[in-house]
């Protein structure tokens, strides 16, 4: 091994001949100090982390090849899942190999984003969303730099055809059924599970796998399955470039979208949000750019009329939630600046 080149991996100490398996709190770390862009991709390729079994093709994004890299997850193993924290830089490879010995994944992003990309989806999870994907589908993956995430790998086998997700699921971590998997996790973690009996263990891997499954029922259930991040954003771009209509509205954005009213509210609530209160927000931040290059009307009843406010004041209000002060002092203010 380089000298520069440390690598961690799992390990199993003697208690295992004894059917006491050892679970280290660090599962898994690497640090490749930087040198040229070919021999990094290719001490990256190389790493074997023995815990990523269904990811292939690391490879470090060409702006990134010169840089160092460091990733490293600690966590446990229970049973046949495993659960982990971890911390990368920017890395590119392939999740899943295409057969029936692939996971179910999820990934919780708490700081920076990840992205998923297969023949039929494109999936940005940033933080305070979850991501539950079955890699018998190969997809290909970005990690932001910096990206920390929580992991939840659990072999196909623990979970009939009739509980895995056909699509990818996407799941605000603000809704009750994510609240308490990630609640389940985190005192998991905080509590060594190998000091547990092998039925303590294995009652409580059933009842991670039971909580995983409630969360991707309760959401296709409602009809918006994996949908709700996808519905949210395609949502927000037709607002944008729809803001000077009068009429936009819930139900006008649902049925360009081609979905209902009330699938459209809860993808929004999901994401602890609502649909108008993005069209105001958008309305308003137009309109304090008509403030900033000198095209707004002249008082601040015609510009509130412009961006569809029913009254002034509604619009005055919403202004200052935002900006943290009124139309006319922010125009008095920018005016002084200048």
């Amino acid at each position: 091994m380089s000298e520069n080149l440390a690598v961690h991996r799992p390990y199993v100490d003697g208690a295992a001949d004894a059917g006491v398996s050892r679970r280290p709190n660090l599962l898994a770390s690497v640090r490749i100090p930087p040198r040229s862009g070919p021999e990094m991709q290719d001490m990256v390729k190389n790493w074997n982390s023995k815990i990523f079994t269904h990811v292939t093709d690391l490879a470090l994004p060409s702006q990134y090849a010169w840089r160092e890299f460091r990733f490293d997850a600690h966590g446990y193993r229970l049973q046949n899942i495993i659960y982990a924290k971890h911390r990368s830089d920017a890395v590119t490879g392939i999740s899943g190999r295409g057969d029936d010995g692939d996971p179910i994944v999820v990934h919780i992003v708490l700081s920076g984003w990840v992205r998923f990309e297969d023949a039929h989806h494109s999936i940005t999870v940033e933080p305070g969303y979850m991501c539950v994907r079955d890699t018998r589908r190969k997809w290909r993956f970005w990690y932001g730099p910096g990206a920390v995430c929580q992991w939840l790998v659990i072999p196909r086998t623990r979970m009939s055809s009739s509980r895995t997700p056909k699509d990818p699921v996407m799941v605000a971590c603000a809704t009750p059924e994510a609240r308490l998997l990630i609640s389940y996790l985190d005192m998991l973690n905080d509590h060594d599970p190998s000091s547990l009996s092998v039925s303590g263990e294995a009652a409580m891997e059933e009842a991670t796998i039971s909580l995983l499954c409630g969360l991707i029922s309760a959401n296709v259930a409602h009809g918006i399955g994996g949908r709700a991040h996808v519905v949210v954003e395609a949502a927000k771009k037709i607002v944008d470039e729809n803001l000077e209509k009068a009429d936009l509205d819930p139900a006008v954005i649902a049925n360009i979208l081609d979905v209902s009213v009330r699938t459209l509210h809860r993808s929004f609530a999901a994401a602890d949000d609502s649909v108008m209160s993005y069209v105001r927000r958008r309305r308003i931040e137009e309109a304090q750019m008509d403030i900033i290059n000198g095209s707004a009307p002249a008082n601040i009843s015609d510009l509130a009329a412009k961006w569809h406010f029913s009254d002034s004041s509604h619009f005055i209000r919403q202004f200052k939630q935002i900006y943290g002060t009124t139309p006319a002092a922010y125009l008095r203010t920018l005016r002084v600046s200048r």
